[in-house]
């Protein structure tokens, strides 16, 4: 096996270990339901061992290190691009603390029908939250 060649599939294998690492940082942060406002670091470190495995390619690390650099470059480019594609945009209140409610109708946690109508000349408290599952 020539040098370079191990090294491509030693860099292969290195940039899989950085996606990796940063994937289970990553899943253990959404476990605990503690996923962190400003993800630079993380996606940092993916797009790091994305670059890492494009390195890897570059080298020629024959058909073991390419396997494995090409696995790196795809999990790794994956989290930032998903990221850029989901970019959302702070949108400005509609409705004001104190306004009419505007009509609408949900299912409940028994999976009926509940209409907002039904809230009309009481005060209440409507609370929105994103589940995690």
């Amino acid at each position: 096996m020539d040098l370079l060649a191990s090294h491509g599939t030693l860099l292969a294998f290195a940039a899989l270990a950085v996606v990796l690492a940063t994937g289970a940082l990553w899943m253990q942060r959404i476990r605990r339901v503690a996923v962190p406002k400003r993800r630079a670091g993380f996606l940092s470190a993916f797009g790091f061992g994305a670059l890492l495995g494009v390195a890897a390619l570059a080298s020629h690390p024959g058909w073991l290190g390419g396997a494995v650099a090409l696995v790196a470059v795809v999990a790794g480019a994956v989290m930032p691009l998903l990221r850029l594609g989901s970019r959302q945009l702070a949108a400005r209140p509609t409705v004001r603390v104190g306004e009419a409610m505007r009509a609408f109708v949900a299912v409940d946690d028994e999976g009926r029908a509940f209409d907002s109508v039904v809230l009309a000349g009481r005060p209440y408290l409507l609370k929105f939250f994103r589940g995690h599952w």
